[in-house]
């Protein structure tokens, strides 16, 4: 099915997640939540997405999701009005509700419901089994359709032992549903106008819903921290399971945390408390020890990196290089076969290829108003407790005593060194 949009409701207060910002804007595996939920609509309606929020996060997600439409739900009054909200922005005969606190829904969940709704071009909702269903919405059936959804407060004994829950996701015919969401009538209890309404109307009126299934973890709402801990776990281990079949072996993987754009290739090693950010590519044979932290960088072959070794953006660490404990590299490149064993920092950098940095090198890059550049030729040797204080240029097979403060260009082929005199009493 063409010519989809994409409604997602985003206009919720938070009220029960405990924070200064909206809970959407919180990172779920490196990707704020609202977002995983946007970035699935895209795959199924490109850029027919409207998103309904309140006045108090509209700045925030407009940051977050460009090339999409906005709508503000002026005032809270459920998620009947909110979609009436996006009514004017709305350009296609058919549309698909999603919610900005539902980040693990899948495209293959969504195809799934859209060629459920191919059969009667009326209305189709997913659904899920629950092994605990308390405080889902149980959707009632009757011949294999829905009769209507009981919230857990109006449900009666019976309503109790059904298992089949409601997602709130639903893909609806534009005209048919305006027609009779105007009929949902406000809640006695919330004075709010709910959606789930509408699937008691569509029965009466002999258009019942359909329906398809999806796992209960993919449908996993976020309202409490214990709830974005949940989804939170969902996800890694999702993760992980990804890179294991492709033949990444991680020790302890419940120590280890990845991010949702994590790239690993076969045969890497990752070991037990690694911290693994955004925009991270490990390619083969290298191994990731212990405690370290990695984000925006390129790690290429055959290296070791770690233990505790934190490598931040905007690095790139070519062929067998060594990177070693308590090692922190920041917006740097590193040419093959270097070795940083250990206790240095190397920032703003570009290191050659063969270079040895010995332990408790120093690039001083920041002079108290800008970040300055440091470059290290080809096969040279920094001696330990170096600083090197930016701009500089090291040449090719230069040699640096240990101690050293070296503040001017040395040419390629020499040997630098710098010592106080020393006085034994």
């Amino acid at each position: 099915m063409k010519n989809i949009t994409t409604v997602i409701l985003a206009a919720g207060k938070s009220t029960r997640f405990i924070s200064n910002n909206s809970k959407l804007t919180h990172h779920l595996a490196g990707l704020p939540i609202v977002c995983h939920v946007y970035n699935t609509a895209k795959k199924i309606s490109g850029k027919n997405i409207v998103v309904v929020c309140n006045k108090e996060n509209h700045s925030e997600l407009k940051s977050l999701l460009r090339g999409c439409k906005l709508v503000i739900q002026k005032l809270q009054m459920g998620t009947a009005d909110a979609i009436k909200a996006a009514r004017p922005h709305i350009k296609t005969e058919n549309f698909l509700i999603l919610f900005g606190d539902v980040p693990l829904v899948t495209e293959r969940s969504l195809k799934k419901l859209i060629q459920n709704f191919e059969k009667n071009k009326k209305g189709s909702m997913i659904s899920f089994k629950s092994s605990n269903p308390y405080g889902y919405g149980r959707v009632i059936l009757e011949k294999n359709k829905v009769v209507k959804v009981v919230e857990e407060i109006h449900a009666n004994t019976s309503d109790k032992l059904i298992n089949l829950c409601n997602s709130g996701i639903m893909l609806v015919n534009k005209f048919i549903f305006f027609k009779n969401v105007k009929l949902i009538k406000f809640s006695k209890i919330k004075k709010e106008k709910y959606l789930t309404d509408l699937f008691d109307i569509y029965y009466k009126k002999n258009i019942p819903f359909s329906f398809s299934i999806s796992s209960e973890e993919e449908m996993t709402g976020i309202n409490n921290l214990f709830d974005f801990n949940k989804a939170d776990d969902f996800l890694q281990k999702k993760l992980i399971n990804k890179f294991i079949k492709k033949g990444v072996l991680i020790k302890k993987p419940e120590s280890c945390y990845f991010s949702y754009d994590t790239k690993i290739d076969k045969k890497v090693v990752i070991e037990p408390n690694v911290n693994i950010r955004t925009n991270v590519n490990i390619k083969s044979g290298t191994i990731i020890k212990s405690f370290s932290d990695l984000e925006g960088v390129l790690v290429n072959e055959n290296c070791s990196i770690g233990p505790h070794a934190r490598i931040r953006k905007f690095s790139k660490i070519a062929k067998n290089c060594k990177i070693g404990n308590y090692v922190e590299i920041k917006n740097s490149i590193i040419g093959a076969k270097t070795s940083i064993s250990h206790l240095s920092y190397v920032g703003d950098s570009k290191v050659g290829n063969e270079v040895n940095i010995g332990a408790g090198c120093i690039t001083c890059n920041y002079d108290g108003y800008k970040k300055n550049k440091t470059f290290i030729g080809n096969k040279s040797f920094i001696g330990s407790n170096t600083s090197i204080i930016a701009p500089i240029k090291i040449g090719n097979n230069v040699k640096i005593g240990a101690g050293s403060v070296i503040n001017k260009d040395i040419p390629n082929n020499k040997l630098a060194l710098r010592r106080s005199n020393l006085k034994i009493y």
